[in-house]
């Protein structure tokens, strides 16, 4: 299996992940045109595109996906309209594309139906989970000891209060149906990584209430003081694009 997160943050989203030659999309929160380039770079063209997820109807993901036939579309209730119900998830009812078997896992967000996947391959599984305010313990029960992780770390908590953004829109992100800061993101991996887990990709980073280094420095801090000896953490950009898995570059 690999992925490459094409996109990642407030700006647009949109992950494709590949797997013994099927392909699938995770949202298109960019436009058809940066979509095309980004995959091209990668070595994949939009024939290699079978089946588009998306997590749910906010714009920064959503903002392109009327550009894919219905037929290969799955989504939450209410995201797409007039869209077959049988493309239509159900909690933690797994469905099968091809040979891959999608798992989705409601999260806490304030959109219609938001979802994150467990995505398993042939060989190896890969969790993709963001913009949600917390993490349920029955979701965690399905996010164990899986061999890939693109996982939101959205904000520190001390740089978000401190940006110019007006109150309610810091107890928007911070609240229980935001965006999971890093800390609270750093103890979730803590407690589900496993003797499997090859990588951890931090997504769905702030570009004013977070860095690069921000992230990995709490994760890093988190990981230490939990004797979890684990190193392998990437970044996804809201301009470069990530790789991870089985992928030559």
């Amino acid at each position: 299996m690999e992925y490459h997160v094409l996109a990642s943050g407030s700006k647009g989203n949109s992950i494709f992940v590949y797997d013994e030659g099927n392909g699938i999309l995770i949202d298109c929160g960019i436009s058809r045109k940066q979509l095309l380039y980004k995959m091209k770079q990668v070595g994949f063209t939009e024939k290699h595109i079978d089946h588009v997820l998306l997590t749910h109807d906010h714009y920064d993901h959503n903002k392109n996906i009327a550009i894919f036939d219905k037929q290969i579309v799955y989504c939450g209730k209410g995201c797409i309209k007039d869209i077959d119900h049988s493309h239509e998830f159900v909690d933690y009812q797994t469905i099968q594309l091809d040979h891959f078997q999608i798992t989705p896992l409601p999260v806490s967000h304030d959109a219609t139906s938001p979802f994150a996947f467990v995505i398993a391959g042939k060989y190896e599984k890969l969790l993709y989970m963001t913009d949600t305010g917390y993490v349920s313990q029955k979701n965690l029960d399905y996010m164990k000891n899986l061999d890939y992780y693109i996982f939101e770390s959205n904000h520190d908590v001390e740089m978000l209060m401190a940006t110019k953004r007006p109150l309610f829109l810091k107890n928007r992100i911070y609240g229980d149906k935001g965006h999971l800061n890093n800390e609270y993101s750093a103890n979730v991996m803590a407690s589900v990584i496993g003797d499997k887990t090859k990588e951890i990709c931090l997504a769905h980073l702030s570009q004013e209430a977070n860095t690069k280094d921000k992230a990995l420095e709490t994760y890093f801090k988190v990981f230490e003081e939990r004797q979890i000896d684990f190193d392998n953490i990437k970044v996804a950009s809201q301009v470069d694009i990530v790789s991870g898995g089985h992928y030559e570059d």
